[in-house]
């Protein structure tokens, strides 16, 4: 099979994308993919010892793809039998362009990684460290009045009822347990008047902050429940009145002097509600857990470079999704008792029931994802570069790259700096925002400012790339607005599309999950240097063209109907007029789908 017909058959089907496995486990990051799928790419795309740019390199998924080309893994040699497709195994290099400082960051570490040996025997030295010096913070008393350890707490609200005045913890008043719902309904128990949760006015209060030395004000929450372990026993009790003087008393002590003061850089992501008092980085912690996370981020200047930032993104990879108050819990059905989930990707949000977790064993916990990341890292061969900068002007010569593989911002979707600042204060460096090409009021930037700088980086990756290549672009948009933004940038550089598919995810992000106008699955587009044309057809000729073509996925999922829709537009040349949200009530119109 030659190259053209691996190419073919590799955009005739969907890509899985699984969110599985040590890569991706290691850390999160927004609208991350799996290096396992974004490899295949690769493979099928190049030869051994090419070189692979992404211009948008997020936390290096590309640079690790490019990596595990010399020795794919046995699901991904399955999956190019599956697809019919003949990838030429071998090294690869890649170059990485990413203005984020944490993506960069992240990047950076996986192209020097240490070695495993080296890496688990610093995490032991570490967290050995730690154990003696803080774990005394963790320590609690189990039912039986022994002395046991926290493993995460369940904090609560505290509201105010409308109607007899009196205060009470939202667990109390939100949650049914027969069965078990965190309900929209709250319940006074004091007098049982009831309404919507909402109605119920959280309590705030007034404390001094000793590392900004002023007062502030935040919402006022208290410890509601307790889960612990005693030795193996592991165990559940509601607070008690000790439970809240330990943490008063650990409220009252002194900040170290290594202790970090960083003011947030509040955009779109700032909620006037469960944001009050949230001004500055310690705020999105509990007393406790700023001061663990601060004493191991310290202790690791103690270790040679290469150590130390293997150990900080080890940190890292728990803090912001973990180790904060963004940390959540939720109700699955049928289930007894909460269920412990980290922090929701792309927002910054803070439930009325956040939790404080044990960072001590959730950092002995993570450290097996990069061992084994940094074990398979050992094996090979291939170079990466890593640049942590815009990519509107690069560095590389021109006609000098052999294939790119990248994933430019989704518009308005996520503000990565935003969302990034909570890990990226504690490297001391925050984006540049000023080069982050977003659609972004706070930061004063629209679709045409987006089109813009966007078009720059199209015209940059037509430049350098080698005559005869192409570069594979995910990109998701609901909007046509931002369709037509991104298409603009693209043709009016010259370069044209080739191909079109999607990547299929096991598992949606949390925005596409909650969206009425949410698209399932991220489409892929193959660019190339070619001459394109414009078709005829009207925009709504090819929604209707995709209908009839597959009106099974129009009864069945309204969601990739739009996908297919947009690869249509874009392979030939034809504006998107329709939104999402717009196609998907035309399509169940016409066909009496559900959306």
């Amino acid at each position: 099979m030659d190259k053209n017909d691996s190419i073919t058959n590799l955009y005739n089907t969907s890509l899985p994308s699984t969110r599985s496995g040590a890569f991706y486990n290691a850390f999160a990051y927004p609208t991350k993919i799996s290096p396992e799928a974004i490899a295949l790419y690769i493979a099928v795309h190049t030869k051994p010892n090419d070189t692979v740019l992404d211009v948008f390199g997020g936390s290096g998924s590309t640079a690790i793809a490019a990596l595990m080309c010399e020795h794919p893994t046995e699901n991904m040699i399955a999956l190019a039998d599956k697809l019919g497709v003949s990838p030429k195994w071998g090294t690869r290099n890649a170059i990485i362009y990413e203005v984020g400082t944490y993506g960069a960051y992240a990047a950076q570490v996986m192209a020097n990684p240490p070695s495993k040996s080296e890496f688990l025997e610093a995490v032991d030295s570490l967290l050995g460290s730690a154990k003696e010096a803080v774990s005394e913070f963790y320590s609690v008393a189990d039912p039986d009045g022994n002395t046991g350890t926290i493993r995460h707490i369940i904090h609560s609200d505290v509201v105010i009822c409308p109607k007899c005045k009196k205060e009470f913890l939202y667990i109390d008043g939100m949650v049914n347990y027969e069965p078990l719902t965190i309900d929209g309904n709250g319940v006074c128990p004091h007098c049982e008047f009831t309404d919507s949760s909402s109605c119920f006015t959280r309590v705030t209060e007034v404390v001094f902050d000793a590392l900004l030395g002023t007062e502030v004000v935040r919402r006022k929450r208290v410890p509601a429940r307790i889960y612990g372990q005693t030795g193996r026993k592991k165990w559940m009790r509601n607070a008690s009145f000790q439970d809240i003087e330990h943490m008063s008393c650990i409220d009252a002590l002194d900040f170290p002097s290594y202790c970090i003061t960083h003011e947030l850089a509040w955009g779109e992501l700032h909620r006037t509600g469960y944001h009050t008092g949230i001004s500055h980085l310690h705020h999105f912690y509990t007393k406790r857990n700023f001061l663990v996370m601060s004493y191991l981020w310290e202790k690791t200047t103690s270790f040679p470079k290469q150590i130390c930032n293997a150990l900080r993104l080890l940190l890292l990879s728990y803090n912001a999704t973990h180790s904060t108050l963004m940390t959540r819990v939720v109700v699955k059905k049928n289930s007894k008792d909460f269920v412990l989930t980290g922090a929701q990707s792309g927002v910054l949000y803070i439930s009325s029931l956040p939790v404080e977790k044990n960072i001590l064993t959730g950092i002995e916990r993570k450290q097996k994802n990069f061992a084994d990341v940094f074990d398979f890292l050992e094996k090979h061969n291939g170079q990466i570069e890593v640049y942590n900068t815009s990519s509107r002007k690069l560095l590389q010569k021109s006609e000098s790259v052999d294939y790119i593989f990248t994933d430019p911002p989704f518009g308005d979707f996520i503000p990565y700096a935003e969302v990034n600042q909570i890990n990226e204060l504690w490297l001391g460096k925050a984006t540049d925002r000023s080069e982050e090409i977003i659609i972004s009021s706070s930061q004063g930037k629209g679709v045409s400012e987006y089109q813009e700088m966007l078009t720059d980086v199209f015209a940059e990756m037509k430049r350098v790339l080698k005559k005869n290549s192409h570069a594979t672009v995910v990109f998701h948009s609901s909007k046509a607005s931002v369709w037509n933004a991104f298409c603009g940038a693209y043709t009016s550089v010259g370069l044209t599309v080739d191909e079109t598919s999607f990547l299929g995810k096991s598992q949606a992000s949390f925005k596409q999950v909650v969206s009425d106008g949410s698209v399932q699955g991220d489409p892929l587009i193959l660019l190339s240097k070619g001459n394109g044309f414009a078709s005829s057809r009207s925009s709504i000729t090819v929604l209707d063209e995709v209908i009839s073509a597959e009106p099974e996925k129009a009864n069945g999922c309204v969601r990739k109907i739009y996908s297919n829709y947009i690869g249509e537009c874009l392979k030939h040349g034809i504006t998107v007029d329709y939104d999402a949200r717009t196609a998907y009530a035309y399509v169940a119109k016409k066909v009496g789908a559900k959306i």
